[in-house]
Order: C-alpha cells, then structure tokens, then sequence
C-alpha cells in the first residue's frame, strides 16, 4: 500500500523542485552545503573519537600533526591528560564529560568550545572543538554515518548522495558545530511506533570530535616546565630524562601494537579462509553468533549493514597488485564486525544466503564503478556461495549492473570453491559459461584439495585455479607440496588459466612460488585484510594501473582468452 506523503503542502508548492531527493526531506540547498562541509572535513581527516570514560579510542594522522602526539602514544590514554594543557584541563574535562558518559543523556545536539592544548613539543595552541556524541541502542550511529563517507572517499556522486541519506545525522553535527540544542527528526526517519523520539532512548558511547584543521599556529614554548604540566614528572626528573623515558615507552607500544595488530590480521585471514572452504576447514559455520538473528541480517540487507574488507593479489611477474579479493562483513547488533561465519549459518538455515550473494555482487559492482570514475583500475574477486548455482536472478542481477555502470566486465572475477564446483559440477559449469560469456572471469578457491576434480578442468572455462592454502604454508618445507603445486600450474596452464597462491606468508615462499610458475600471490607478506577504503585509496601506491579505454580493456582480454 502506498503511503500518504508526510508534507502534501510541500508538495502541492513545488510540484517540479529541481532536486526531488531534497524536496523530499525537506532540505534546502544551505542545508545541503552545510552537510556537504562536514562530509569535506570528514574526509579531510579532521576528527577524532573518545570512549565513554574520555580515552582517546581513534587517532589519524591529522590528529597527530594538529595536536603533535602520534597514535601509538595517545590511543587508550585520557585525553584530557595528554593534550590539554594544565591551565584548561579541569574545563575542557566539565565540558567534554557530558557529550562522552555512558548514561542518558538530555543534552544538546553536542558541544562546542576552544580548548588551549599543549603538543608534546610542549608548544601550546588554541583548537577549536565539537563533540557530539556517538549515538548507541536502535538509532542511527554517528560511527556508522562517518564509516559510510570514508567508504566512499573521492567519489563525488556517493557524497551527494550521503548529504541525502544521512541528512538527520549531518543536522546534528551541524548543530553542535553551532552550540545548539538537539534538533527535531527530519521527516519521521527519528521516529519510532509509539510516539517516542529515538535519540530519547540513545545512549551515548563516547563522542566524535572534530577539530579546527587550520595550520598550527607557534603560541609559546614552555622551558620553564610549571608543575603538573608535560614538562615534569612526581620525582622532580628533568626535562631530558622525560623525553627518554617517552621515547622508550613509545618504542615499546609502537613494538606491541604492531605485533598486536599482525596477530589479528593473521587470525582474520585464517577465519576468512576457513569461511569460504569446506567442511573440513569450517569452524562453527553451523552455529555461528547466537548473537546474531535472522532478523539482524533481513536488517543488514535492508539498511546496506554489510561492509567490505578486501586483500591484495600480487602478480608475480611484475610485482605490482593486480586485484583484491572482497572479504564480507557485517555490523553486528553491538555495532561490532561480524566475520562471516558468525551469521553465514544462521543465514544459510534462514534462506538468506542467496540474497546476501546478490548484495555483495551488486556493490562488488558498483565499487568498481565508483573507483573508475576516479580513474582507478580495480579488478575485484567476489566469493559465492553453493547457492549461487542455482539462482536463476543471479546473472540477470550481474547483467543489470554491468549495464548500468558500464564496467569493462573483466574487472569482475567470481569465484566458488573446489568443493563446491565437485559436488555440482554441471552447475558450476554454467556459471562459468554465463561469466565467460558476457566478459566476466571465473575462479576455482582452494583448489588442489583433491586430484579427482582435475577431470573436470578439460571442460571448465576457468580464469583462475586459487592454490589450497595448506599447500602453501608447507611449502618451503615439503617436498612433495612443491611438486603438487608444480603439476597444478602445469594443468593450469594446459587449460589456459592462471594460478594464485594463498597465504603467503614470507619472502621465501614467495621467491619459491615464482620459480614454480605460480602467477599470482596473496597472503599474509603480500598484505593483510583491510577495510575496502583504506586498501583502495592507496591504489596508486600499490602499482595499480589508471582507468584504460574500455573497449580497449575487452580487446585485449579477448586476445588473451583466443590464445
């Protein structure tokens, strides 16, 4: 049934409006510009975030040149500590505490205030600052707003589109970066059944802060090291000594954060492998997060609450990333990630799986779209599931998006795993066929796991052949994985197809690998699984070529195929 249109008014008086999306929320081209500043000073990097208890929780790198402390020695620490000076310490802390305490909170739209903070420099600078609380419980999140915009970094046509469909929240940062109160739900996109507004039932859980991103102006250098500032310690040490001890302390955190971070890209990257293989290597699929319901993920689908992580493929002859493999993942009920096999079973018994396909295929698309209007040549590997075989809107959906952003499809790479294609091989089959026939490529994950689905390969039209991993992570040490992983890219290259090498994981397994034959890398040593944005906005770092003409692209991969 149709709905009643919220402001018929509206609508009787701008019967034409230029912009129907803004006569829709009823925003007014000043509002739109205001939203659009923030989303620019998202992207330009000037925030960030504390916890409930005012420890500082997000850092970048504009944060480290304004207030002149580096991530590693500030993250976790309170902030009102580390970065206010003494003089303004007590204020800023009155100030701030609202916007960040995990109660219920009855305040304005957020806060506002110049706070005199000393860098570790000990030169002390005026900023000006607005926080506004990270919102928690059923209603929008500020985080997830800020993730979306990030997301989309550089794409033009994505940002005016976020002005619209995160106006309510862009409001209320506008309205703290003004000191005013919480403002009304546009529309009734605040509300909810029972008259209830929602930001009455959130819970603040710390706060988002953006910053003044001028230069640093040089007010004062304190040698005189007053008591309680930066400059001195309980023990009366000197000045000298202090910095030593920061130094060693920053070393230290910098050496445990690191190994911190590998340890939890390497448990990602076995999860994810575990994820996408067979039943020998799943680990709880069936089970997964009790957490997560199937009623979390029909809202995941509904609201865009899946996200991308992807990894870097190396080509191995020219030592340059040629793809990424789109990793999926889902924000779940406590705004937390969800690796896949927290709600890939529970989605596979609500029979979502093949919805859940089509959403990453028609992102998967889009994104390619997106990065090549910014002049970035990205070839992505989009996993599916066994469901996907038999789903006959599959490739219409793929055939849809292609011929809306107009891709060159061999961008486009979909790939099952060697299980999956042995136990339907007439369906995988097919699936191989359609791809190959409208440009698109097709790849075998975890290959070599069993020499009975080499009799298959004479009449599988696959692109790529994805070395098992178990192979791999022996095979400096095994003799008898070199020799396997030898005949495999001897078949692989007798039916025409290309051989990528998973968890790579050192300098000598990949050496070992070139001199297999071995086409392309991915593991650990070629680069960890990391959010879609941060990956993609260093493309051109990682060697990656700029946007060709299409036709020109679709040539020259029919070249490659007629040989």
């Amino acid at each position: 049934m149709r709905e009643e249109p919220l402001h018929p008014e509206l609508e009787q008086e701008h019967e034409q409006p230029a912009d129907l999306a803004e006569a829709a929320i009823g925003l007014t081209p000043e509002q739109l510009a205001q939203y659009e500043a923030v989303i620019v000073r998202f992207l330009r990097g000037e925030y960030f975030s504390l916890d409930e208890e005012g420890k500082v929780a997000d850092w970048n790198r504009q944060a480290e040149g304004r207030f002149g402390w580096s991530a590693v020695e500030v993250v976790g620490e309170d902030f009102f500590e580390y970065i206010a000076s003494p003089a303004a310490r007590d204020a800023a802390r009155a100030e701030l505490t609202p916007c960040v305490a995990g109660s219920a909170y009855e305040g304005p739209a957020g806060c506002a205030f110049e706070l005199e903070t000393q860098r570790r420099d000990l030169s002390v600078v005026r900023t000006e600052l607005a926080a506004v609380p990270i919102r928690v419980g059923d209603g929008y999140r500020l985080n997830k707003v800020l993730g979306d915009i990030i997301t989309h970094r550089g794409n033009p046509i994505e940002i005016t589109r976020m002005k619209k469909r995160h106006a309510d929240v862009l409001r209320l940062i506008v309205t703290a970066l003004d000191g005013g109160d919480m403002p009304d739900p546009l529309g009734d996109d605040g509300w909810k059944p029972g008259g209830h507004r929602v930001e009455e039932r959130w819970l603040p859980a710390g706060a988002l802060v953006i910053f003044d991103g001028s230069s640093v102006p040089h007010i004062m250098q304190d040698t005189a090291a007053p008591s309680g500032s930066a400059a001195t310690v309980s023990s009366g040490a000197p000045l000298g000594e202090l910095e030593r001890l920061r130094d060693e302390n920053h070393e230290l955190r910098t050496q445990i954060r690191d190994m911190e971070r590998e340890t939890e890209d390497l448990r990602e990257e076995l999860e994810d492998v575990r994820s996408r293989g067979g039943a020998r290597k799943r680990r709880g699929l069936g089970a997964g997060d009790p957490g997560i319901t199937a009623e979390h993920i029909k809202r995941a689908l509904r609201e865009d609450a899946f996200t991308f992580h992807c990894q870097p493929v190396l080509d191995l002859r020219s030592g340059r990333v040629a793809q990424h493999e789109l990793l999926l993942r889902m924000v779940g009920p406590d705004g937390e990630l969800a690796l896949p096999q927290a709600f890939l079973g529970t989605a596979r018994r609500a029979g979502l799986i093949s919805a859940i396909d089509q959403w990453v295929l028609r992102h998967a698309i889009r994104t390619i779209g997106e990065q090549a209007q910014i002049g970035r040549d990205v070839c992505l590997e989009v996993n599916l599931s066994g469901e996907a075989l038999h789903d006959v809107s599959l490739m219409p959906t793929v055939e849809r998006e292609l011929a809306t952003t107009r891709i060159d499809p061999g961008r486009l790479v979909l790939e099952v795993t060697e299980d999956i294609a042995i136990s339907d091989p007439e369906g995988a089959r097919s699936l191989a066929k359609h791809l190959r026939a409208i440009g698109c490529g097709f790849a075998l994950d975890d290959f070599g796991t069993s020499f009975g689905s080499f009799r298959f390969l004479k009449d599988m039209p696959v692109d790529y052949l994805k070395i098992d991993g178990d192979l791999i992570v022996s095979l400096s040490e095994s003799r008898t994985a070199q020799l396997v992983v030898k005949a495999l890219v001897d078949v692989a290259r007798g039916t025409g197809a290309e051989t990528i090498a998973v968890f790579a994981s050192d300098d000598e397994t990949l050496e070992m690998l070139r001199e297999l034959g071995v086409g392309y890398a991915q593991g650990h040593k070629v680069g960890q699984p990391r959010p879609i944005a941060e990956a993609l906005s260093e493309v051109e770092t990682q060697g990656l070529r700029p946007v060709e003409a299409p036709v020109l692209q679709a040539a020259a991969r029919t070249r490659k195929r007629a040989k």
